[in-house]
């Protein structure tokens, strides 16, 4: 079964911009946030973000059933 692409231009490159921005302040926050665990969860948020923009599929798009791909 394959997965089929739900996500438009515009929403991969959201994603690719929020994706980049998310991970970089995750990493390289310095002393903002001092809690790890809100470090690591900014970075997952990230780093699927990333994953969305290089698949072009989202897995919470699925599950609502919403596409924003032209068909």
């Amino acid at each position: 079964m394959a997965i089929e692409s739900n996500l438009n231009i515009l929403d991969r490159s959201l994603r690719g911009l929020i994706g980049i921005g998310v991970t970089a302040f995750a990493l390289f926050n310095g002393d903002i946030i001092d809690d790890v665990f809100i470090e690591i969860l900014l970075g997952i948020f990230g780093i699927l973000n990333l994953i969305s923009l290089a698949s072009g599929w989202c897995p919470v798009y699925h599950i609502a059933g919403i596409s924003t791909r032209k068909q």
